[in-house]
């Protein structure tokens, strides 16, 4: 069993941050010896990876040890999660990367991945048993596809439950209105967005590039003022919502037009278009003041890469880095947090 070893006064947090990136095991329970823990996870970690938690957390270290050290989690009928339904159920097309354990909830909509290759009839009976065993689910979808347009939504298939696209979803202390079928939204990004809030102080006048409903714009609603951008209308419209919603109506300026054509300036930047971020570097050069940070979002295999498009571009210094979550083998969606010192 590959894991991590950490102080038990860390064990929560660091727990909490392997669950949202996707590599805790939750088969197994969390192992505890004196003032240690022992964390199970998925997989064996790429160096970059280890690298990367290790500049998050002190003291961790990364081991192997016997399967029997651990207790595998049991559960009764009742108690059986989702997770041990597909494991039991789905092991093949599990290891053939037709059916993922991962999944994301978000409010009372609950949205899984299953290849277009598993029959329609195998499909249902996976989102009648999501329904069952994911609490407080009251709606089961599918992606039918990856994340497409300007508008940045993906098509949907309904598996059980009732077909309602609209939920109330929490985090870090706000609400938000999301619809899953109108705009993009990922829950995988609470811990990012809890990190970006706790950096934000009550001078800063934050411009959030590619805002969607809202979720690092109210998270930054101790700032001056926020600048909350985007192209998608439905998004505004949701945004308008949630600024009513979690009374931030002072703090908040919502904009529906393409960024491009949009002329504001800030301290701090927010850039979460990460498939798409790079096309929009000069843009957010243009926003920032200098001696500001801009929060890079983008898809690589390190840090490197990621950098290279300021080189030639401002003088900078990287302030801040991390990975947010797995992307793909290999690949991951990461953050830089680059101040620039004077743009060029």
């Amino acid at each position: 069993m590959y894991c991590c070893k950490v102080y038990r006064k860390e064990g929560e947090r660091i727990r909490k941050y392997l669950l949202d990136i996707g590599l805790l095991n939750r088969e197994y329970k969390i192992k505890r010896e004196g003032d240690f823990l022992y964390i199970p996870l998925i997989r064996r970690l790429e160096p970059t990876l280890e690298e990367e938690l290790r500049s998050l957390f002190s003291n961790i270290e990364f081991l192997e040890l016997e399967n029997e050290e651990f207790q595998r989690r049991r559960y009764g009928k009742k108690e059986m999660s989702f997770r041990d339904y597909l494991l039991n159920n789905f092991k093949e097309e599990i290891k053939k990367g037709l059916v993922s354990l991962s999944y994301d909830v978000i409010g009372s909509i609950v949205i899984l991945q299953i290849s277009e290759d598993v029959d329609t009839e195998t499909r249902k009976e996976i989102g009648e048993n999501a329904l069952k065993l994911i609490p407080s689910v009251k709606t089961v979808f599918r992606k039918k596809g990856s994340i497409e347009g300007d508008y940045r939504i993906r098509k949907l298939e309904l598996l059980a439950g009732e077909y309602n696209t609209l939920t109330l979803y929490k985090e870090n202390g706000y609400r938000l209105w999301v619809d899953v079928e109108k705009v993009y939204f990922s829950p995988r990004l609470s811990w990012e967005r809890k990190r970006i809030m706790e950096k934000v102080s009550p001078k800063d006048v934050v411009v959030d590039m590619f805002c969607g409903v809202g979720p690092f714009s109210i998270a930054c609603r101790k700032a001056k003022k926020v600048y909350a951008i985007d192209i998608n209308p439905h998004a505004i419209e949701l945004l308008k919502r949630n600024i009513e919603l979690n009374r931030v109506k002072d703090k908040i300026v919502p904009i529906l037009d393409d960024v491009r054509n949009v002329e504001v300036s800030g301290n701090r930047v927010i850039m979460n278009l990460p498939k798409y971020s790079y096309k929009f570097v000069d843009k957010a050069l243009d926003i920032v003041e200098d001696g500001g940070v801009i929060h890079y979002y983008t898809i690589g295999k390190d840090f490197k890469d990621a950098e290279r498009v300021f080189e030639s571009k401002c003088d900078y210094e990287i302030v801040g880095r991390r990975i947010v979550k797995s992307y793909a083998p290999r690949e991951y969606v990461i953050v830089l947090d680059v101040k620039v010192n004077k743009r060029i």
